[in-house]
């Protein structure tokens, strides 16, 4: 029996592209990077653990036929303080 070299091993994973352009968004947009975030009714604008409230980097609906969240809505936060 011959045993594979499982480091020589590469598997493809799905990519998508996201074009960014650069006409001007009325908020709320749901895909975008930095504005304004989507989110749902009652969610507030999260902090971040120093109390500093956190920038939204970007945010995206990520296509339903991508498992496991396919359908969701992605909102990427950083914090200006945190480096």
């Amino acid at each position: 029996m011959v045993e594979r070299d499982r480091r020589n091993v590469q598997v493809a994973l799905p990519a998508h592209a996201i074009e960014v352009g650069t006409d001007p968004l009325a908020p709320p947009t749901r895909n975008s990077v930095g504005g304004w975030p989507f989110l749902d009714e009652g969610q507030e604008w999260p902090d971040c653990f120093c109390g500093e409230q956190m920038v939204l980097f970007f945010q995206l609906d990520i296509p339903s036929d991508l498992d496991p969240f396919g359908g969701d809505h992605l909102l990427v936060f950083h914090c200006r303080a945190q480096r």
